[in-house]
Formats: C-alpha cells, sequence, structure tokens
C-alpha cells in the first residue's frame, strides 16, 4: 500500500504548525499501516511541536483523559493482543506524549506485535531523549533499555550500523548494562558492521540522524573494516602456526578465538574445544567454549521460536539453561572468591530448580555491594520459590530500602511485593504497592490492571 502521498501531506502540516492537523493524519496512516516507521516518527515530531514547552508532555487533565486507552491497554496485554495494546498505547500519547513508562510499552507492544520499523522509531526516541537529559537524568535506566531495544530491532532489520550506534548509546546511559555489552560485541564478532546497514534503513536515517551522527557512525564503519581486515590476517598466522603444529593448544585457541570474533561460531567451537581438551583445568576457556555453546543454541532457539516448535523451543532452553549451570560450576570452583561468579552461579541454580544451593550463593554475592541489591532480589524469589513467604518479604524490603521505590530496580520490587500482598489476600498492602508504581510508572507491566482488579 502506497501511503507516501498521506504521509507528504501529514510532513507539510508539521512545517506549517498545524498540529491538530498533522497528528490526525499520522493517525489514520498509522490505522492502515501500524508498521509505518515513517509515520511513527512523524506522529512524535509532531506531538513534540504540539506540547513544546509543557513539563512532562501534557497536564494532569490530559492524563485523565487518557486513562480509558491506558486501562484498554492494560486489558489487551493481558490478552496479549498487542496490536490493540499499541493502538490504545498511542491514544494516551496523543494527551501526554513524554510519559517513559507508556511509550516504552508502545515500543514493547510493537515489538510483539511484529512492527519492527516502528518499534524501533519508539524505543529509539525515548532513548535519545533521555539520553539528552544525560547519565544523572531520573530515568537514565529505562533510556538505556529503550536504546537496547531499538539496537535489537535495528539488527533484526539489518540496519547493523544503526544497532550498533543504539548499543554505543545504551553504554552511554549504563556503562554496567551486560546485555547491551553482549548484544554490541555479538555483533561485532559477527562482523555485520558495515555490511550494507544504513543502505538498507531507508528513510530512518534521514530521519533520526544529523550530520555530525553519520559522520561519527561513517568513521566507526572505517574503523570496523580495518578490525575486521587485521582479524583476518591473524587467523592466517595463527592457522599457520597450527598447520606446522597441529597439537599446540595456543595455536587451537587463537584460532578459535579469532574465528569466534569474525562470526565463524562452528569453526571458533571445534578449535577451542581440541585446546580445552588439551588444557582441562583452564577455567577461563572452559568458559569461553559455554559461552559459544550458549550463542550457538540461542541462535537455534530464536529460529524455533519463529517457527513456533514448542518441542524444539523446550529442549534448547534446558540445554541453554544445562550449559550455563555447568560452566559456572567449574569456574567458581576455580574462583571460589570471585562473588560475581557466585551470584551467576546462583541465578543458574534457581533456573534449574536447585533452590538451596541458589541461596547459599546468593547469600555469599549479598556481601559484594555490586550484587547486594541483585542478590537480595533473588534470595527473596528463591525463599517465594519455597513456600517460605515471610523470610522472601524480608529480603525484597530490604532490597527496595537500599535501590529506592523510583529506581527500575525498586519498581521491580514494588511489584513482587504487591503480587506477594495479594497471594496472601492482603489487599491494603498490596494496593499501597501498586499505587506507588503507578505514582512513578503508570505503563508498568500490569501493575494498573491489577490495581483496578483490587477494587481501588
Amino acid at each position: 500500500m502506497d501511503l507516501s502521498k498521506q504521509i507528504q501531506k501529514a510532513d507539510e502540516a508539521v512545517k506549517r504548525r498545524n498540529w491538530a492537523l498533522a497528528i490526525s493524519l499520522y493517525q489514520s496512516i498509522l490505522d492502515l499501516d501500524p508498521n509505518s516507521g515513517e509515520a511513527r516518527l512523524g506522529l512524535r515530531k509532531a506531538l513534540d511541536g504540539k506540547f513544546e514547552g509543557k513539563k512532562g508532555g501534557g497536564n494532569a487533565l490530559s492524563y485523565v483523559g487518557g486513562f480509558l486507552p491506558l486501562l484498554s491497554a492494560g486489558f489487551a496485554k493481558l490478552t496479549k493482543g498487542h496490536a490493540a495494546r499499541a493502538r490504545n498505547l498511542e491514544r494516551f500519547l496523543v494527551q501526554a506524549p513524554h510519559h517513559v513508562g507508556a511509550n516504552l510499552g508502545l515500543g514493547d507492544a510493537l515489538w510483539q506485535a511484529g512492527h519492527l520499523a516502528s518499534a524501533y522509531v519508539v524505543y529509539r526516541h525515548l532513548g535519545d531523549r533521555i539520553l539528552a537529559d544525560g547519565r544523572q537524568g531520573k530515568h537514565a535506566e529505562v533510556g538505556g533499555r529503550a536504546l537496547r531495544a531499538a539496537g535489537a530491532c535495528a539488527q533484526e532489520l539489518g540496519e547493523f550500523d544503526d544497532a550498533a550506534e543504539c548499543f554505543e548509546a545504551a553504554l552511554e546511559l549504563n556503562p554496567r548494562d551486560q546485555e547491551a555489552q553482549r548484544a554490541r560485541k555479538n555483533l561485532a564478532a559477527e562482523g555485520q558492521l558495515g555490511k550494507g546497514g544504513f543502505a538498507t534503513a531507508g528513510s530512518s536515517r534521514e530521519l533520526l540522524k544529523d550530520a555530525e551522527q553519520t559522520k561519527r557512525l561513517e568513521q566507526a564503519q572505517r574503523k570496523q573494516h580495518r578490525s575486521t581486515d587485521e582479524l583476518g590476517d591473524a587467523l592466517k598466522a595463527a592457522k599457520k602456526r597450527l598447520a606446522d603444529d597441529p597439537d599446540d593448544a595456543s595455536a587451537l585457541r587463537d584460532v578459535g578465538e579469532l574465528s569466534a570474533k569474525l562470526g565463524k561460531i562452528d569453526d571458533a567451537l571445534d578449535h577451542l574445544e581440541r585446546a580445552l581438551i588439551k588444557t582441562p583445568d583452564d577455567s577461563n576457556l572452559a568458559g569461553l567454549v559455554a559461552e559459544l555453546q550458549v550463542r550457538e543454541a540461542e541462535g537455534d532457539l530464536d529460529r524455533a521460536r519463529k517457527l513456533g516448535d514448542t518441542t524444539k523451543i523446550e529442549r534448547l532452553e534446558k540445554k541453554i539453561a544445562t550449559i550455563r549451570r555447568e560452566s559456572l560450576e567449574t569456574r567458581v570452583a576455580a574462583h571460589p572468591t570471585d562473588l560475581g561468579l557466585r551470584h551467576q552461579f546462583g541465578e543458574a541454580l534457581f533456573g534449574a530448580g536447585e533452590f538451596d544451593s541458589a541461596i547459599a550463593e546468593f547469600q555469599r554475592s549479598v556481601k559484594d555491594p555490586r550484587h547486594s541489591v541483585d542478590a537480595r532480589i533473588w534470595l527473596g524469589r528463591a525463599f517465594r520459590a519455597k513456600g517460605l513467604d515471610d523470610l522472601a518479604k524480608n529480603q525484597l524490603e530490604e532490597a527496595l530500602e537500599a535501590a529506592g521505590p523510583k529506581s527500575d530496580k525498586g519498581l521491580e520490587l514494588l511489584y513482587e511485593l504487591g503480587c506477594l500482598a495479594a497471594d496472601h489476600g492482603n489487599s491494603d498492602e498490596a494496593r499501597r504497592c501498586f499505587g506507588r508504581i503507578l505514582e512513578v510508572n503508570i505503563g508498568y507491566k500490569d501493575a494498573a490492571t491489577r490495581l483496578e482488579a483490587l477494587g481501588a
């Protein structure tokens, strides 16, 4: 369906600052094509123009007017009606376009509905706006998540350079974001940068990047080309060493590591597994082999999910959990004082249903200030899984005090405490927890729906 003429009319309305007409036209286009990235971005710009200078993107009356579509979006989420949820969240955002939770929810709904181009625009627009406030802004963690999701959308769409920029921006907001670090590393290792990402980006490049951003990405692209060439040369040299001495464990490892960086996972695993046979006590090498085995299985898992193969999905999920557990057990044995490793091992044990062993690991990692809040969250979950709800509540409340109720982790803790209270029939406490969530983020999970169900 060719909607270019309608988009042109809407764009012209934006230039004339006729916000009402532009918003109406973009909404009509999105009704016909929910995945139109141009229309979705045009709508964001029109709303920015309409609410320019208005704190929060709307007043209290606007939020009241948008409450009904927000509730409808909550019900759609429960029934997995992702397209309906996206439509209702967009209706709410017309009243309050800068609402962080609703924007994040809109991106999630569009992603789950398969509208990746639209999801990218929403995530990127939200992340860029938060990034403008800097790392110390109150929504920095949410902005990092939005930019990381934008990067995943861009990667799925084949816009690899754009994906790299998003992951870099996510790490600028949250340097400890391990998912963004892993995504950036995988993108580089697979050799995807510089393979026509911007060439396939279409209008999103012109719409989302100014000249300075383009210049930075072109510099990064040239750097990546040089890096790939250097890795290729190093791999040739390592293979020559291996040809001269097929039993050289160091050469086997070098070939494996360089192959992994170039995205040749099968070749990397072949050489690294052979190296591990020769040096079985090398825990770092064992960890690298496990990481690549997980990456390989995750690729198979993604394909199985797209095909809806439930039997294969279940088998691969168990395989990934087993690889992680066994690898971490080996690494913890080699480095027993590494509390970060022990925390990861605890998560793997929890996933395997070994709750007592998981609790023992989290009780160690809670002593590390870097992991104390997360460790208490997992302790709460583990105690709850064992039916020890009083102990679970104590851990979650201690974590909430440390994290603060307005942080992302604070919202997660309030949600868990609210669910725990509701399960025990303590409606007043549950309402208090879900109400505190809505004060910060009205679009958080299904907190609004749960609060309404409690008779608030």
